[in-house]
């Protein structure tokens, strides 16, 4: 028997996964009791808390063997320059994008929330300036960085 190809098991996962828990819906009704309620929600943090414990070493591992198989200054210098002139252009069309659509839409117009007297402006923090993003990219700690998940830290200690 021929093994399904990856999409097509990731399709079937997934329409299995949205009738199972239709399924459970309708059975529990939507109501947080019961054992199974509870088995469920777990499995569902535990499966979140490993892919979030997969995350910072399969980025520092993937930098490092990338940067590592680059080899010499002169090619590294020509990718980073590719990368940097990519990151501006898709940053640019998204910043386009996201402007364009919300002039257009107006999301929130005519919308009363009533909470603007119980706003406070003093929490507000600004933005730091482009020296201190630069500053606070270089971690202390690469261990601490990747403790806490401060991926530009681990991308700069990577690097």
């Amino acid at each position: 028997m021929q093994k399904l190809k990856l999409h097509w098991q990731i399709l079937i996962a997934m329409v299995l996964g949205i009738g199972i828990g239709v399924i459970f819906q309708n059975i529990f009704h939507g109501t947080p009791e019961g054992t199974t309620y509870s088995l469920i929600t777990s499995l569902g943090v535990i499966f979140v808390r490993l892919l979030k414990m997969v995350i910072v070493p399969l980025i520092f591992t993937s930098i490092v063997t990338g940067v590592s198989g680059i080899g010499g200054g002169k090619s590294l210098g020509r990718i980073g320059t590719k990368t940097f002139l990519y990151y501006l252009t898709t940053s640019l069309f998204a910043i386009i994008i996201g402007l364009t659509l919300t002039n257009m839409i107006q999301p929130g117009n005519g919308v009363n929330l009533g909470m603007q007297e119980s706003f406070d402006h003093s929490k507000l923090q600004t933005p730091g300036s482009p020296a201190d993003i630069l500053i606070r990219m270089i971690p202390l700690n690469p261990f601490n960085a990747a403790a806490s998940g401060d991926m530009l830290g681990i991308i700069f200690f990577a690097i």
